[in-house]
């Protein structure tokens, strides 16, 4: 059995990871990170996004980190916010969607893990987007449901998936 050493959020909140690390109950959670693919995708899903964000007085940001609870802290691969949330350095208001792209090493407990942390702090919707054989899958109090037309939604927006692949 490995021996877990357990930090404060404190110690946390004050350290520099790199690559930075989610924080659940007092253990650091490496976040599995530096692939092409993944790197990709991410950068397309922010620009897309973020190239319309004035359509939808959104903001777009990536890898920031989110106060779930006052012991749970996750860090979105991309995150919008509505124009109107409060500027915080550690995001606290639930932000309109969280966006998780995959990398070969995610399992689904993972994922599914971080999407109920986001539902739980109030995101309604999450997208999680496999980057090496382009599906996608959104994520609600409803459940996990597949994205089969091609076109993720929450809300107001939409996006093409084709439109943001490799």
């Amino acid at each position: 059995m490995v021996a877990t050493t357990l930090v404060s959020v404190e110690e946390y909140l004050d350290s520099v990871y790199r690559p930075d690390v989610d924080f659940i109950n007092g253990e650091l959670l490496e976040r599995n990170v530096g692939e092409l693919s993944h790197g990709t995708v991410q950068l397309n899903v922010a620009s897309w996004l973020k190239g319309r964000s004035g359509l939808w007085r959104t903001k777009v940001v990536v890898e920031v980190r989110v106060r779930i609870s006052e012991r749970r802290y996750r860090i979105p691969d991309v995150m919008v916010l509505s124009l109107d949330a409060p500027r915080e350095e550690i995001v606290e208001a639930a932000p309109l969607l969280c966006i998780e792209i995959l990398s070969r090493r995610d399992s689904l407990n993972q994922i599914w893990d971080r999407t109920q942390d986001y539902l739980a702090m109030g995101v309604p919707v999450c997208w999680i987007i496999d980057p090496l054989v382009l599906r996608a899958w959104t994520v609600t109090s409803a459940g996990l449901v597949e994205v089969k037309d091609g076109i993720l939604r929450a809300g107001k927006i939409e996006m093409p998936l084709a439109e943001v692949s490799e």
